[in-house]
């Protein structure tokens, strides 16, 4: 979550100018900058003798680089340092804008896939396709190239060309193409997911930068245009977070005027800052709202979803949130470098600090002087509720999905989801939407059954490891004879887990299906029937009494 941004010139100048700035006072006999002084003079002779006396030639950029996330390794999670290559993301997560093409890819069968052409924009208007396998991107050959590397090449500054070459139904067409300013919706959905006439509106929000807070305004604009919004589901499942003038910007349609928001807190007495809603909201006070939240909800989102529970403005929906109570500043350290540094801590309205990462007594070489500070563990709702601090923002209705299971796993990681989708659509031309029906599950059986598809289960792995323990000690027959029992047992054992998995399987393969065959926003709607967190929310804002009840108020 980023807040500000300040200009630089050096490292060594950026280290003093951050400490003047905080104001910082230390304890002990030794000034602060008489050991600032001492230690800069210490890195800088181990620096200088290794890169020009060790016994092999060093990279004198890439050793400092190492030396550099060496030390910011033994502080928080999220101060980084950030080189010429990831300043791109930096812009992305600010602004919601890079330069590309309009593509998105990913690692599968060993190849780097297009698995999005969003609309538009010039992959779109020069023909590339989902499922496109990227083999070469300005001459660069890919096959031995992740996919991060992959994004790297294809993004950059807007008005340049790149060429790709790709392979489509086993021949390689390549492809000219400008790039241009790509930006990335905030709302990926919304609108009425049942009908109208039930009124339960949906927005489905997925970063916050510098645009969420006018995408959300609209799209609320556009709910209570469409229909009578009797409801809002706020769904931030998956969202990372992003700015938290974002989120403050997004509480401010939903919650009472002059509302405490959030708190940061920073090194200084003095840097306590409360942050208040300055607007009237957009939906009425009256208008039940439910928040989805889950393990990758974080940051930002966790600022929205612990002011809305904790002001008692809607009920929170699904499994415990990531916990990131830290608030990160950008700053230059020079023309091609900056660092992202935690300046402060945030605490819901309550007064709870939801830091999941307990990085102060976890930290090994003893760098934080105060370690046992923030005990205080119940706070309570503007309403009376105890909420819990540390570890995320707890759900008022926990609705947990599914963990992935060993044979779902062994699928994603063969691309057999992917494969399937392929041969599916090239059976079925002409498909409209794919729904996870039994038909398509036992065409995907008999799928598997034709491509000879198997993997190793962990137990299969420690049979093998017993065997071969047992070979190499010479144990009898009769032993090897039990574990080829065991070995068949575990075979059929795993057949009947495919079954057993029906239901996330069935949704995986209808998902990739739909992925090359309809957009992203029929992507979401075909899934609504099978979003348990999603119904469940649907369900207690239609039930007046269940939704005061959650919220304390019966």
């Amino acid at each position: 979550m980023l807040k500000k941004k300040f200009s630089g010139t050096s490292p060594f100048i950026f280290i003093i100018t951050v400490i003047l700035f905080l104001g910082v006072t230390f304890s002990g006999d030794d000034d602060i900058y008489e050991k600032i002084n001492r230690n800069m003079d210490l890195f800088g002779q181990v620096y200088k003798e290794v890169a020009l006396n060790y016994v092999d030639e060093i990279d004198a950029d890439k050793f400092m680089t190492a030396g550099i996330e060496g030390m910011l390794a033994t502080l928080d999670p999220y101060t980084n340092y950030i080189d010429e290559k990831s300043r791109d993301q930096m812009d992305l997560i600010s602004t919601g804008k890079y330069g590309g093409i309009g593509i998105s890819v990913s690692f599968r069968d060993s190849s780097i896939i297009i698995t999005e052409i969003m609309n538009g924009y010039e992959a779109q208007k020069k023909g590339l396709r989902v499922g496109d396998r990227i083999v070469e991107i300005d001459g660069v050959d890919l096959r031995n190239q992740k996919a991060e590397n992959t994004r790297n090449l294809v993004r950059g500054p807007v008005g340049t060309e790149v060429s790709l070459k790709i392979e489509r139904d086993g021949e390689e067409i390549s492809f000219n193409l400008m790039r241009q300013e790509i930006i990335l919706k905030n709302v990926s959905y919304y609108g009425y997911p049942e009908p109208k006439s039930d009124g339960i509106g949906y927005i489905k929000l997925d970063r916050f930068t510098g645009i969420s807070e006018s995408e959300v305004e609209n799209a609320i604009k556009s709910l209570k245009s469409e229909g009578e919004l009797k409801g809002l589901v706020l769904d931030l499942r998956d969202n990372g977070g992003g700015l938290l003038d974002a989120a403050t910007g997004i509480l401010n349609k939903l919650v009472p005027k002059n509302s405490l928001l959030l708190i940061t807190k920073g090194k200084r007495a003095d840097s306590e800052k409360k942050y208040f809603s300055k607007e009237e909201p957009m939906i009425s006070p009256d208008i039940p709202v439910a928040v989805l939240i889950n393990s990758k909800t974080a940051s930002a989102s966790e600022i929205v979803s612990g002011a809305i529970q904790d002001l008692d403005r809607g009920v929170i929906v699904g499994t415990k949130s990531f916990g990131k109570g830290l608030v990160q500043q950008i700053k230059d350290l020079d023309k091609k470098s900056q660092i992202k540094i935690t300046g402060s801590r945030y605490f819901t309205p309550s007064g709870r600090w939801i830091q999941e990462k307990n990085y102060f007594k976890e930290n090994k070489y003893g760098v934080f002087v105060d370690k046992n500070r923030y005990d205080q563990t119940d706070f309570k709702t503007l309403d009376g509720r105890i909420v819990k601090a540390y570890g995320g923002i707890e759900p008022d209705v926990e609705v947990s999905v599914e963990a992935e299971s060993e044979i779902y796993q062994g699928l994603l990681s063969k691309d057999m989801f992917f494969k399937f989708a392929n041969y599916y659509k090239e059976k079925n031309p002409g498909i409209k939407t794919v729904v996870p029906d039994d038909k398509l599950f036992n065409g995907f059986k008999t799928f598997l059954s034709e491509n000879n598809f198997s993997y190793d289960s962990q137990i299969e792995k420690k049979l093998k490891e017993i065997k071969e323990l047992a070979s190499a000690k010479n144990f009898k027959n009769d032993f090897q004879s039990t574990i080829a029992k065991l070995e068949t047992e575990a075979e059929s054992e795993e057949s009947a887990e495919l079954d057993k998995a029906k239901t996330e399987i069935s949704l995986s393969i209808a998902n990739e299906i739909n992925k090359m065959i309809i957009s992203g926003s029929e992507q979401i709607e075909a899934i609504f029937p099978y979003d348990v967190q999603l119904q469940k929310g649907i369900s207690i804002l239609k039930d007046k009494n269940e939704y005061n009840r959650l919220l304390g108020r019966m």
